[in-house]
């Protein structure tokens, strides 16, 4: 039966990195709580039909948008279809990124600037848009970044893809001092262990090795962190801000790593 919840409506959602599993569940969790989405994808365009699939006969509604959120210029351009289809961005959330893994003294600028370029420059560009856009209408506003554990605690073969997370929790505490006076609340999420095509293919065993890791006994799924999200745009975390938010079953209380997992 689909969700008639109507806790968003009124709402427009702006979301990248669709076509992944986290960006796909928070999109259909707003969408199903009211919002009018605009999701932001590149490539794998099978995934969003599934995403446009799941969504019909929810609540709000959804548009995707194919861009590439590693050119500056995309940004800018992303808000302003989203202001032009549903006339306002009332919530950001920056989920585009991208993952690599491996040995420092291994790593190339090419490693480098494949995630800096998203991870970190496609965000900053993206939440200036969106917030410039959201100080222009005057109604304050919510912006999410995801980061990562690798940025909260140190693990080996993650110096680029954690260095970007890190910078990413900084980021949202600088912005919540910047903008939280004009309404916005701006914070970020330390996503852990989670679910997900990626990782299976790493390694089959995944969820039952990383559960077994985590004091909860289980890894997180796209759903867990998509209820996280839509907790921090909601009206009960008016006063949380700049914040990071760990969501990881507790795992980096202790940070335990299985034999040879991430060891380089």
């Amino acid at each position: 039966m689909p969700n008639t919840s109507h806790e968003y409506a009124g709402k427009v959602v702006v979301v990248t990195g669709v076509n992944r599993e986290i960006g796909a569940a928070i999109a259909h969790l707003f969408v199903a709580a009211g919002a009018d989405v605009y999701a932001a994808f590149h490539g794998e365009p099978e995934r969003v039909d599934t995403l446009l699939q799941a969504c019909a006969g929810l609540t709000g509604r959804v548009t995707v948008s194919d861009c590439d959120l590693r050119d500056t210029t995309a940004h800018d351009a992303l808000i302003q279809r989203a202001v032009a289809t549903y006339g306002a961005v009332d919530v950001f959330i920056a989920n585009a990124g991208v993952t690599v893994f491996g040995p420092f003294l291994s790593m190339t600028e090419s490693d480098y600037d494949t995630v800096f370029d998203l991870n970190l420059k496609g965000t900053f560009f993206g939440v200036q848009a969106a917030a410039r856009q959201m100080v222009t209408q005057g109604r304050g506003g919510r912006i999410v970044l995801s980061s990562s554990v690798t940025g909260v605690t140190a693990m080996a073969g993650a110096a680029v893809y954690g260095t970007s997370k890190a910078a990413l929790r900084h980021l949202a505490s600088i912005l919540g001092v910047e903008l939280g006076r004009s309404g916005i609340t701006v914070n970020a999420i330390a996503i852990g262990a989670t679910i997900n095509d990626r990782n299976l293919a790493d390694n089959p065993e995944y969820a039952s090795l990383w559960g077994a890791l985590s004091p909860m006994g289980r890894v997180g799924t796209p759903h867990d962190v998509a209820q996280t999200v839509r907790y921090l745009c909601s009206d009960a975390a008016q006063l949380v801000n700049g914040q990071t938010l760990t969501i990881d079953g507790g795992w980096t209380l202790t940070s335990p790593l299985s034999a040879g997992e991430h060891q380089q």
